[in-house]
């Protein structure tokens, strides 16, 4: 077990920013709900046009952003973003305050959001490896693995009930407060100058530039952010065609009107359970190789849909759940190793607009699959998440092998007691 010091809670700089990244991703689950509130309340309206408005800006911010995480202080970059979407956003609550509100700037506020996603998404992880020592790294990623699990449960199921019993107005208030209880957390934060470096980098690895070339070339040299991302953005396809399959699946369980909320809660769950797990004990094993297990265990996991008794189904989605978190924490821990601090911002902004962008390709493999029944869609997601990881497994372990003894040495150190202030 990790002792209460040993948490990188403890660590008053990296519990304030994970506090303030965690209020704030809750805001952002409230405030769609509260956006979709509204779109429908509109004359012209459009949930659809809200939701492309809402996500499809991120791969374009998303590559921006990463070059500004590099060469920008990336606590006032954040700060920045905070405030500014705070401003956003509160353009809303005035103008519908004077009834002016209009379909128009509920799709420019969507369409900014979009462009500024990436900011906190790539930003916060790439700040871990400066709030806390190289032994706290996985407990670190676990925590940051959670909030989103966290802020996507509350935040969603909040919404819903101030919604229908108080407006989405008051929803739309809590975003915005949201963002400037970030921006406070941060600015009371003091980030290390030198960030955590678990391992010397390998020549190839050390050769970069300002731009996003030399992280490309970086993720093809480099075996574990090349295979790593490879299988990730195969393993997200999968989950984008599960999440088409589930709601047929509810209706054949004959699990009622909320049988899918109760499907994808399954999931949500388990991810919250890893990063518990992952939080309170020491992971001794090889990195390389628990990501390799875990993506074929995720991959036996799914099976349970095609098994007659919902039960079996949502204990099966709930190790799905929690394979996918532990999977993110343990490839988010070596690609710090992997890659230097000065281009982590260009680098997880890359990955994370990737992996933004491979999930919906799921959607299509779905309606083509679903046609020929349910096995074969179940299937098809299967070997998604399974063959990447087998066609890989030798590579990554040996990879992994070059961060120490089976990449072990990257596990909590018991002599650590806190990081940076």
């Amino acid at each position: 077990m990790i002792d209460k010091s040993e948490s990188p809670l403890s660590n008053p700089a990296f519990r304030r920013v994970w506090i303030g990244a965690t209020v704030s991703a809750a805001g952002d689950a409230a405030s769609w709900v509260a956006l979709v509130a509204y779109a429908l309340g509109l004359a012209h309206g459009s949930v659809a046009s809200l939701a492309v408005l809402y996500t499809a800006p991120v791969a374009v911010g998303g590559l921006v952003v990463g070059w500004a995480l590099d060469k920008y202080d990336r606590r006032w970059l954040l700060i920045g973003d905070s405030l500014l979407r705070a401003a956003v956003f509160g353009t809303i609550l005035l103008t519908a305050a004077w009834g002016g509100l209009t379909a128009v700037q509920l799709y420019l506020v969507a369409a900014v959001y979009g462009l500024l996603k990436m900011t906190s998404l790539a930003g916060f992880p790439a700040l871990i490896p400066q709030l806390v020592p190289p032994g706290q790294l996985v407990a670190a990623n676990a925590l940051e693995s959670m909030s989103f699990g966290i802020a996507g449960l509350a935040g969603a199921v909040g919404a819903g009930i101030a919604v229908a019993t108080a407006g989405p107005g008051y929803v739309v208030a809590f975003d915005v407060l949201s963002y400037v209880i970030f921006a406070l957390c941060l600015l009371g934060t003091r980030i290390g100058v030198r960030p955590a470096r678990p391992v010397a980098q390998p020549a190839a690895v050390r050769r970069r530039g300002g731009g996003l070339g030399p992280v490309l070339r970086l993720m093809v040299r480099e075996p574990v952010l090349r295979d790593t991302t490879v299988m990730f953005a195969l393993f997200n396809i999968g989950e984008g065609a599960l999440l088409v399959l589930l709601p047929q699946r509810a209706g054949e369980y004959a699990l009622g009107a909320g049988g899918y909320g109760f499907l994808v809660a399954a999931v949500t769950g388990g991810e919250l359970l890893a990063g518990l797990v992952l939080l309170r004990r020491s992971w001794r094993s090889s990195l390389t190789r628990s990501v390799v297990l875990a993506s074929l265990v995720a991959a036996v996991a799914v099976l349970t849909v095609l098994t007659p008794y919902p039960w079996v189904a949502v204990v099966g989605l709930v190790g799905l759940g929690g394979c996918a978190a532990a999977m993110t924490t343990w490839a988010q821990t070596l690609r710090m190793a992997a890659a230097p601090h000065d281009v982590h911002g260009r680098l997880f902004a890359l990955l994370r607009t990737l992996m933004q962008a491979t999930a919906p390709l799921g959607a299509g493999l779905a309606a083509l699959t679903l046609r020929d029944g349910v096995t074969a869609t179940v299937l098809a997601i299967c070997a998604l998440m399974a063959v990447p990881a087998l066609a890989f497994a030798r590579d990554l372990t040996a990879a992994g092998a070059r961060f120490g003894a089976g990449d072990r040495t990257l596990q909590p150190d018991r002599a650590v007691t806190s990081g940076p202030a």
